[in-house]
């Protein structure tokens, strides 16, 4: 019987093409290192072998992180039919990458019972954690996972940021620091680091460190930008607002995107930068434009946040209000509870935000602070919600309020923003 030929990690794989399948496993590895060219390799490798289901499902996991939605409904399609009749592996592979979320994490955890070493599906599992807010999943599956993986960069990077998101800032930098030093070149690894020295307030380190750290990463798609809204953020931290808000313009403001990773980051960073009495003004106009195209497509809800911050930024209050209207038609359908619970009454906070009426600002989003993790994002992400909270305290007077919010923040990081409230 001939043997099945294996990809990089030791797998079977179904195609008699040589050539296709080292495609294949180059647009895993650009995939996993944020490489812009990891969609155009799935595609060359379903050009040399149509029948590479697994080619069919990585070109679907790209589309959909590219939110180009019927075009991976019909590769997820194609990787469905074409893995018909292929072996068990791949048929639970494809399976667990193109379901629908909430059936396919279990897909995907008994997937990686069987194969430990399917790195696609790993990282597929690990960023759903993310999205929904499971950080002790996500670290107890880089912890369970990351010794099928020796010598992997990609993994102890992704290791190192759910360390770090959960709290262990020390161990999180020298699992980044030890994944750069096996592949310069992983963004996700400089994006560990960049996190764990925010959270652990090495600002000093990090804005030297971090330039030198991005760049050797070449070839990166939008995820670059991402890695500069990291080093904007510990300039934030120090103080230096006009240096953030450079940074900011230089990376988001040439070319506004509408892909949702960069929007989060242009949106997050405008508003913060208002919260600290830096008024941007007509900077907010061409993502408040984005956001109006946006109000009908929820997606995450933490994507939809942002763009509630976007409209009520730039003022754009009856597509604000439009907006706001829709997340309440649509929370009686949600499963989870989360946009009535959750979504709409921070949206009603952020909009009261952004009208001065601050009282309000502290009465929808203070009882909320114990769930913003379920919208998904980072703790440095989700901080901008806990911030307009804070802010709100001490605009509308309530001392008692701001000094408990002020005393928790300094215990927890001491950036430049709170520190300056001490004073």
């Amino acid at each position: 019987m001939t043997r099945m030929p294996t990809d990089a990690y030791g797998l079977p794989v179904s195609t008699a093409d040589p050539e296709a399948l080292a495609l294949y496993d180059r647009a895993v590895r650009a995939l996993q290192a944020w490489q812009a060219d990891a969609l155009a390799l799935f595609r060359a490798a379903i050009e040399r072998d149509p029948g590479l289901a697994l080619a069919h499902a990585g070109a679907a996991v790209c589309l959909f992180l590219e939110e180009r939605f019927p075009e991976t409904k019909a590769a997820t399609e194609a990787a469905r039919a074409a893995v018909a009749g292929q072996a068990e592996r791949e048929r639970s592979h494809v399976a667990a990458l193109t379901g629908q979320v909430a059936p396919a994490q279990t897909l995907m955890r008994e997937h990686l019972t069987r194969w430990p070493r399917d790195a696609m599906v790993l990282q597929r599992l690990y960023y759903v954690y993310f999205w929904l807010g499971k950080f002790p999943e996500m670290l107890a599956l880089t912890d369970s996972l990351r010794a099928h993986y020796p010598g992997s960069s990609f993994v102890l990077g992704l290791h190192a940021f759910a360390l770090e998101e959960g709290g262990q800032c020390a161990e999180a930098i020298r699992a980044a620091e030890a994944a750069l030093r096996l592949e310069p070149n992983d963004p996700w690894s400089v994006h560990a680091l960049a996190h764990a020295l925010y959270e652990s307030e090495s600002y000093d380190v990090g804005v030297t460190q971090l330039p030198v750290a991005i760049h050797p990463c070449r070839g990166v798609n939008w995820f670059r930008n991402h890695l500069l809204w990291h080093l904007a953020l510990l300039h934030f931290a120090r103080g230096e607002y006009a240096r953030a808000g450079r940074i900011g313009r230089a990376a988001f403001e040439r070319a506004p995107s509408s892909i949702a990773g960069e929007l989060h980051d242009s949106i997050s960073l405008l508003w913060r930068l208002e919260l600290v009495g830096q008024p941007v003004g007509a900077r907010w106009a061409p993502f408040t434009a984005i956001a109006r195209e946006r109000v009908n497509r929820m997606g995450l809800l933490f994507h939809a946040a942002h763009v509630a911050m976007a409209l009520a930024g730039g003022g754009e209050w009856a597509t604000a209000k439009a907006h706001l209207e829709a997340v309440r038609a649509r929370a009686p359908k949600d499963p989870t509870g989360m946009m009535g619970e959750v979504l709409a009454p921070l949206i009603e906070g952020l909009h009261a935000f952004a009208q001065g009426d601050y009282a309000t600002t502290v009465a929808k989003i203070e009882p909320l602070r114990p769930r913003i993790v379920e919208l998904g994002g980072s703790r440095a992400q989700r901080d901008v919600f806990h911030d307009t909270l804070f802010e709100a305290c001490f605009r509308a007077g309530d001392a008692e309020r701001a000094g408990r919010y002020l005393a928790e923040r300094l215990a927890r990081r001491r950036d430049h923003p709170w520190l300056a409230r001490v004073a």
